[in-house]
C-alpha cells in the first residue's frame, strides 16, 4: 500500500506530510521502541509465560490479540467475541476522535492510556500499556490520520549504513506500516515507524492500524535488534 522511495528507507504515502509532523506530534523522544518491547518481554517472561508464534488472516489480527489476553489467564472460560467499533460517517477531527477513542474497552480497562497532547496542532498519545507503556501517536493532518511512534534514534544504531539496508529490504515485513527518518524538534534524529490513512476511515480500521503499528513494531524490534546498541 506504500511505495518506497529514494530519499528515506522507506516512505509512506505522504512522506511530506509525514516528515514534517514531528513538531506537531512528539515531544523529544527519551527513549527507543525497542527499550518498551524489552520491558514487555522481560515482563511476560518474568510471569511464566511462553512466546509462540501464529499465523492468521490480517482481519483476524485483532480478534487473535483477545484471544491471547484471554489465554494469558489460568483457566479458559468465555467465548472469543470480536468488538464492534462505530464508523466514523464524516471525517474525523482530534477532538472527536479523541473522544470515539475514550470509549473503546482497552481505554475503559486501562490497557491504554489516552492523553491529548495540545501543540500548534494537537494529537492523541496512546500508551500501550500490555507492550510496557509503548507511546503511540495520532494525529489528524489535512485528509490523513498519521499514527505513529519512535522505532529508535540513529545514535544507537550500531551500523547505520548496514541498518538502512535492512530496512530498505523489510517493505514485506512490515503490513501497512512504513520506516522513515527525521529530526526531532530537539535535533534529535531518529527512525520512526508509522502508518496512514484517510480521514474519514471507520474507527475500525483507524483501532487496526494502531494495532497493526504495535505489531509491526514487535516485529521490528526483534528483527533489528541486532544493529541496537
Amino acid at each position: 500500500m506504500k511505495s518506497s522511495s529514494p530519499s528515506s528507507p522507506q516512505a509512506g504515502p505522504d512522506t511530506d506530510s509525514a516528515s514534517r509532523k514531528g513538531e506537531r506530534l512528539k515531544p523529544p523522544a527519551k527513549k527507543p521502541s525497542s527499550f518498551y518491547m524489552k520491558q514487555m518481554r522481560a515482563g511476560l517472561a518474568a510471569a511464566g509465560y511462553v512466546k509462540h508464534e501464529t499465523w492468521v488472516l490480517p482481519e483476524n489480527r485483532s480478534l487473535l490479540k483477545q484471544m491471547e489476553k484471554q489465554l494469558r489467564q489460568p483457566i479458559l472460560a468465555g467465548s472469543f467475541m470480536s468488538e464492534n467499533f462505530m464508523s466514523a460517517g464524516t471525517n474525523w477531527n482530534i477532538d472527536r476522535l479523541f473522544t470515539a477513542l475514550q470509549a473503546l474497552d482497552e481505554v475503559v480497562s486501562n490497557d491504554i492510556t489516552l492523553s491529548l497532547v495540545q501543540g500548534s496542532e494537537s494529537s492523541i498519545k496512546l500508551e500501550m500499556n500490555d507492550f510496557g507503556g509503548l507511546p503511540i501517536y495520532i494525529a489528524v493532518v489535512g485528509e490523513q490520520i498519521i499514527v505513529d511512534t519512535v522505532l529508535v534514534d540513529v545514535e544507537s544504531i550500531s551500523d547505520v549504513t548496514a541498518f538502512n539496508d535492512a530496512v530498505l529490504r523489510s517493505r514485506e515485513m512490515f503490513p501497512l506500516s512504513s520506516i522513515g527518518i527525521e529530526s526531532m524538534p530537539n535535533g534529535q534524529v531518529v527512525y520512526n515507524m508509522f502508518g496512514a490513512l484517510s480521514s474519514d476511515s471507520s474507527l475500525t480500521n483507524i483501532v487496526t492500524e494502531v494495532k497493526t503499528l504495535v505489531d509491526n513494531v514487535q516485529r521490528a524490534s526483534e528483527a533489528f535488534e541486532r544493529f541496537f546498541n
